[in-house]
């Protein structure tokens, strides 16, 4: 989180800058394009490219924001109205979306002579992609980026259990450990496994805040359980039964979705679809959701006071001509 402001706090430095002068003339020309890469279709890159269309503007702003998923469709496990409302705000955002497509190397940004550039410093880069689908296959092209943002999972696929995938416990072949529906490892029933981090099924739950906040209670119980009445033969000897300290099954409640989609806007889908809502109401709803389920009532009250205040702050920002611009809609497949 860090390094993602130091980043953004660089083009808001670039963009506050004064016109570049041309020593050669004397003349003032315009900065060079600004292109802004997320990677990543799901929900963290699609509310990260709206919110730097918030930020920056959209195709006709001072950036360009590029999305690039490497599955068919964006927001593959969310619901159609949030799907559906997430697809048309990034074309009304100006937002280029490039699906079927996957990063297959960052390079360094070089001029003519093989230096790299100065302009940004480290911060570009050619992003070299690799787009399969219906009307290209195996189509190559070289994005120039000027901020790359990665948000499509930081441990790569390898069928060599190598780095931080060197370990004993079983995984799939992403990366997420394996467990019975009590999330721990059958092979070490002592471990436990909760989050994106994990798979206790088949078919994979969402990677979701909702889905970990509702494991870690399961996890606490059964690891609870665990060292209290130890496991297998230890287990009997000590209670006589299994009943006494069966561990809970972990079963998957869904409260719905919410997603951010600008400083503005958002979507809802909750009770299975019977609820949907989008829009400025929506933002308002999700920010006073978060306050309600935080662990305690003053960290409830500081959170609805702070999201309350910056949402009038950048209203009031927008009103008087802030950095927010109205983005042309574009086409993309």
């Amino acid at each position: 989180a860090l390094e993602l402001k130091r980043r953004l706090a660089l083009l808001d430095t670039y963009f506050e800058d004064a016109s570049v002068v041309n020593d050669q003339n004397g003349t003032t020309d315009q900065k060079q394009p600004v292109n802004v890469v997320v990677v990543g279709g799901g929900y963290s890159g699609v509310e990260l490219a709206l919110n730097l269309v918030d930020r920056f503007g959209g195709s006709d702003g001072e950036a360009q924001v590029t999305l690039v998923h490497r599955g068919e469709q964006i927001l593959e496990y969310a619901t159609d109205h949030n799907r559906n409302a997430g697809v048309d705000r990034l074309k009304s955002a100006g937002v280029k979306v490039m699906t079927s497509t996957s990063v297959e190397e960052v390079l360094p940004c070089k001029d003519e002579d093989g230096v790299v550039i100065s302009t940004m410093k480290k911060q570009q880069c050619v992003v070299k992609l690799s787009t399969n689908d219906e009307e290209e296959v195996n189509a190559t092209t070289l994005l120039p980026t000027t901020l790359l943002l990665w948000t499509a999972g930081a441990t790569p696929t390898s069928e060599r259990n190598t780095g931080v995938r060197n370990s004993i416990l079983p995984r799939d072949a992403m990366g997420r450990i394996l467990t019975s529906p009590t999330l721990n490892v059958p092979q070490h029933p002592n471990v436990f496994a909760i989050g994106d981090c994990s798979r206790p099924k088949k078919v994979p739950y969402p990677g979701t805040a909702q889905v970990a906040i509702q494991q870690a209670t399961v996890a606490a119980w059964n690891a609870y359980a665990t060292l209290t009445y130890g496991t297998g033969d230890r287990r009997r000897r000590t209670t006589g039964t299994d009943a006494e300290s069966k561990l809970l099954p972990f079963k998957f409640l869904n409260l719905g979705e919410m997603m951010t989609l600008g400083s503005d806007d958002a979507t809802i889908s909750t009770l299975g679809g019977l609820v949907e809502l989008s829009g400025p109401a929506a933002s308002w709803l999700r920010r006073w959701i978060y306050a309600v389920r935080m662990p305690t009532a003053r960290q409830g009250l500081r959170a609805a006071v702070d999201g309350t205040g910056r949402k009038l702050a950048r209203s009031s920002a927008l009103g008087s001509g802030g950095r927010r611009r109205k983005s042309k809609p574009v086409e993309w497949k």
